[in-house]
């Protein structure tokens, strides 16, 4: 195969990068087995993991995915904490459902500044599940993540700061973290940003603009 024409020019994580660019899973496990057992490397775990957890052109083992995930995560790699998150969360594969357990995964990822893992994080702490309640807790993590552009996180701030949970009540800032996140397709801000055009909460009223986002946001 062509992929393999030079092999000595390549990492074998570099030609299994390649050949999941091609499409070809299975060479691609191959080709980050090879690595791993060469060099034990972090990021090749991760794939290996992460190929198997979705069944990319290969047939799915939530359970042998998380093995990979935990070995992954042995050397920090915050990709792999995150889906062991995951997956102690909705209690996948033989797994049991625990989320204190994905609550401590998920921290670690978000730690490094994993956006998914602090939105996570952010909303457990909101619910008060798998983490105690604190709204002061759930704004500090939903802001990080809601800053760097995750539309969930972004919809959660608005609705923070419309109700004045965990910060000052602020109508201004609820309007303009429902518009960062309805402009990203999230359907419940989309509905959320129009109430605010239609109540002039936050923004001068203007019906035809909310009722632009109702529509929008019911299809």
């Amino acid at each position: 195969m062509a992929l393999f024409k030079s092999p000595n020019e390549k990492s074998f994580y570099e030609l299994g990068i390649r050949a999941i660019d091609k499409g070809y899973y299975e060479l691609a496990l191959q080709c980050f087995s090879k690595d791993v057992k060469r060099t034990n490397n972090p990021k090749s775990l991760f794939i290996i993991g992460f190929i198997l957890y979705f069944g990319q052109g290969v047939k799915q083992d939530i359970d042998k995915a998380k093995s990979f995930f935990e070995l992954a995560s042995e050397q920090d790699e915050y990709e792999a904490m995150f889906y062991l998150g995951e997956i102690y969360k909705s209690g996948k594969g033989t797994t049991a459902k625990n989320l204190d357990i994905a609550y401590d995964w998920y921290y670690k990822a978000a730690q490094t500044g994993h956006i998914e893992a602090q939105f996570n994080i952010g909303f457990m702490h909101k619910q008060g599940k798998g983490a105690y309640q604190s709204d002061e807790e759930a704004v500090n993590w939903l802001y990080e993540a809601a800053k760097r552009g995750n539309m969930k996180a972004q919809y959660n701030m608005g609705i923070m700061t419309a109700s004045g949970r965990g910060c000052l009540k602020d109508d201004e800032a609820a309007f303009r973290w429902y518009k960062l996140s309805a402009e990203q397709g999230y359907s419940i801000a989309m509905y959320n940003l129009g109430f605010m055009y239609q109540s002039g909460r936050g923004v001068k009223k203007d019906f035809k603009t909310a009722n632009k986002w109702f529509i929008k946001s019911g299809q």
